[in-house]
C-alpha cells in the first residue's frame, strides 16, 4: 500500500503578464506519486497559450519535494525583478495553499 503524502497532489498554476513588455508567461507546478509509488514534481512552463516545456524531479522523501516546491515558489516570486512581471496564483489544489501563504498574489482562485 502506497502512503499519501503532505506533498503529493500539489498543483499549482501561475501566470505572469506584462503586456507593455510582450511578457506573457505560463508555469505549472504538479506533484504526485507515479504507478510506482515515486513522489515526482512535473513543472510545464512557456508563453501563454503554447505548449510549453515540461520538466520532471524524483524525491526519495516528502520532505525533499517540500523543499523543492517552497525554492522553485520563491523563485517564481522574484520574477517582478528577474522579468518585469509579477507571478499570480491563478489556480492551486487545497494542500498547496499553505506552501504558497503571502509568497505570490492569488487571483480568482477556486476554493
Amino acid at each position: 500500500m502506497i502512503e499519501t503524502s503532505a506533498t503529493a497532489g500539489v498543483i499549482v498554476e501561475l501566470r505572469a503578464c506584462a503586456p507593455e513588455k510582450n511578457r506573457f508567461r505560463s508555469w505549472r507546478i504538479e506533484i504526485d506519486r507515479d504507478l510506482f509509488g515515486v513522489l515526482n514534481a512535473r513543472i510545464t512552463f512557456g508563453r501563454i497559450g503554447t505548449t510549453g516545456r515540461t520538466r520532471r524531479w524524483d524525491f526519495a522523501t516528502d520532505a525533499e519535494a517540500a523543499r523543492f516546491l517552497r525554492a522553485k515558489l520563491r523563485r517564481r516570486a522574484s520574477g517582478t525583478r528577474r522579468r518585469g512581471a509579477v507571478y499570480r496564483v491563478i489556480d492551486a489544489s487545497a494542500i498547496a495553499k499553505p506552501f504558497i501563504g503571502t509568497l505570490l498574489p492569488v487571483d480568482n482562485m477556486s476554493e
